[in-house]
């Protein structure tokens, strides 16, 4: 009995090192695969990072060389009415003293000590080094959204702000209307030809914006007259795309069939089928074609700079680059306004990620 137990006891170590060592090579594995995301979560992170601390910035902060990742600006002191920046000022004695600058003229700068201001001191500026202190200018995104970029023209980057949300909103709907019923019909409704035609939907994707770019140019602005209007950007959005209709075909097809089935046993038509059923399912790729549609109105450049040519239609890609090469650029107001650009995508993707991420993963499913 003694030996038998010795044996059962030296046959159970090695199976208890080996889920030790499997244990730890989960940790492992699981730690290693965090790191990787962290470390590209961090690689597309820093920029947007780097844009928001160059918008809090004053002007003088952004060429500040070495750059610095926190905002700085000058410590001021009010003196006889005035907010003067401080400078630690080497004097002609060796000493270094805290002074205020009230004024600068070929190199030299003329100081005074704020507790006794009647007394003034010339040193040259090349021995007076600035005072910094942390300072988050919010009022650079006031200043931004409230700059006209063409002071002739009464606009700022509220109009295009809203000039993007109608094109937007217009393209959504349009998408929705357009590209759901025909990927329904794709999906669920037998017909001669359906198949062949999808294949010819799909090889639309194949076709790239600058082979039909100049086809759709004269057909909107020459023969239609919509140039300098929101209609060339919106309606070809309710005639429907390649992929979002893949999308949702996709989709479609992981419904049961036996709900339909269920529903024209009972009498419904396939409309009925269709806005009943399939599309009350369907939150989750719907949400995901939105997201993706708004993602790609909001963003166009092209498409604005083809057509509008006025500034009361300016779009805010249109806007942005406009405020760049119109202005000796004011760079910590142009980050600004690009922080105000990219918050409305980052709101739309949180709120729907839970939602947009299972429509994703749904699309490739099989029935």
């Amino acid at each position: 009995m003694r030996g038998k137990a010795m044996a059962e006891i030296t046959l159970k170590r090695p199976v208890s090192r080996a889920r030790l060592s499997k244990r730890t090579r989960d940790v492992l594995q699981a730690l290693l695969g965090h790191a990787l995301l962290i470390a590209v979560g961090l690689f597309f992170f820093i920029p947007f990072l780097w844009m928001l601390s160059t918008a809090l910035k004053s002007e003088q902060d952004v060429f500040r060389v070495p750059p610095t990742w926190l905002p700085h600006d000058n410590l001021r002191v009010v003196v006889n009415g005035k907010a003067l920046p401080v400078y630690d000022v080497k004097l002609s004695d060796g000493s270094v003293r805290r002074l205020a600058l009230v004024s600068m003229a070929e190199g030299k700068g003329t100081f005074v000590d704020p507790a006794a201001p009647a007394q003034t001191v010339e040193a040259r500026l090349r021995d007076a080094t600035a005072v910094l202190v942390v300072s988050l200018r919010w009022q650079n995104f006031i200043d931004a959204m409230e700059r006209s970029t063409r002071p002739g023209v009464n606009v700022n980057f509220f109009t295009y702000a809203r000039n993007s949300l109608i094109v937007a909103f217009f393209c959504i709907v349009g998408t929705l209307v357009s590209c759901a019923p025909a990927a329904y019909g794709f999906a669920r409704i037998r017909w001669p030809g359906r198949d062949a035609l999808f294949m010819l939907v799909l090889a639309t994707m194949m076709l790239p914006f600058q082979v039909t770019m100049i086809p759709l140019y004269v057909i909107f602005t020459t023969w239609l007259h919509w140039g300098n209007t929101f209609l060339p950007l919106i309606v070809p959005t309710f005639f429907g795309n390649g992929f979002d209709i893949f999308l949702l075909r996709q989709f479609f097809r992981t419904i049961p069939e036996e709900l339909c089935d269920a529903a024209r046993v009972d009498g419904a038509s396939e409309g009925r089928i269709f806005l009943s059923i399939v599309l009350p399912l369907s939150v989750p790729v719907l949400t995901t074609i939105s997201v993706l549609t708004f993602l790609w109105a909001w963003n166009d450049f092209l498409g604005p700079l083809l057509y509008l040519t006025n500034p009361q239609t300016f779009t805010m890609a249109l806007g942005l680059q406009d405020f760049q090469g119109r202005h000796e650029v004011a760079w910590n107001l142009l980050m600004a306004a690009s922080v105000v650009f990219t918050l409305p995508i980052i709101v739309a993707f949180f709120f729907a990620q839970r939602t947009f991420i299972q429509g994703v993963k749904l699309t490739g499913l099989k029935e």
